[in-house]
């Protein structure tokens, strides 16, 4: 005789719920741009009172995407260059939620090009450090075939960097003359730059991309 035992599944309930939102300058509303998943942004959500956090990774522009989550009461807390103006957030996600973190950067950074002849681009990095107990150490260009290059993953390009923590720079403007590029090539140029801050966070300016002739 042949006996069959039966055997129960169990179900669980998927996510119903996400997180959308923007990491912002609390002063210029820009976006805070970053490294993406090369030590980049990080946005940590708690659960309850959970303290073990939900870890979601910022887009390069920084806008965030958490698109598996379940109804209920969270806490917010962002790791990256920067200071939170709060906290923590404290939030109620149900279905799709948005919200706008608001931040201080450690530094605000531009890019221009000046110039790029020949085999031979000129970029102008205007920098603003913003907290008083900070030191701005690092300043500098990334560049690459693809776009939003960083310290860590410029493909096709490089990176000219500058150790200027001896000089006690608070704001102004640095010329960067970068050589050995293609005549005529697709380049996407950001300004990095990053304090002593723990966590040696970059920040960078937005990216451009002209095209070279």
């Amino acid at each position: 005789m042949l006996s069959f035992a039966s055997c129960s599944i169990d179900n669980y309930d998927l996510p119903d719920s996400s997180l959308s939102g923007k990491v912002l300058d609390n002063v210029t509303n820009d976006m805070i741009e970053n490294g993406g998943v090369n030590s980049g942004t990080v946005i940590q959500i708690f659960e309850g009172n959970s303290k073990q956090p939900i870890l979601s990774q910022s887009f390069p522009d920084g806008h965030f995407v958490n698109a598996a989550l379940f109804t209920g009461q969270y806490r917010l807390w962002a790791v990256g260059p920067f200071k939170m103006i709060e906290d923590t957030i404290d939030i109620s996600i149900s279905g799709n939620t948005e919200v706008e973190v608001m931040v201080l950067p450690n530094v605000r950074l531009s890019a221009t090009l000046v110039s790029f002849e020949g085999t031979t681009a000129t970029i102008k990095v205007n920098y603003e450090k913003v907290h008083a107990d900070q030191t701005l150490a690092r300043l500098g260009v990334v560049w690459s075939t693809f776009n939003n290059p960083n310290v860590t993953t410029f493909a096709g390009g490089n990176i000219q960097e500058q150790n200027v923590t001896s000089e006690n720079l608070t704001s102004g403007e640095r010329i960067f003359t970068l050589t050995g590029l293609t005549s005529g090539g697709k380049y996407y140029f950001r300004a990095a730059g990053r304090t002593d801050a723990a966590g040696n966070y970059y920040n960078y300016s937005s990216t451009i991309s002209p095209l070279n002739n």
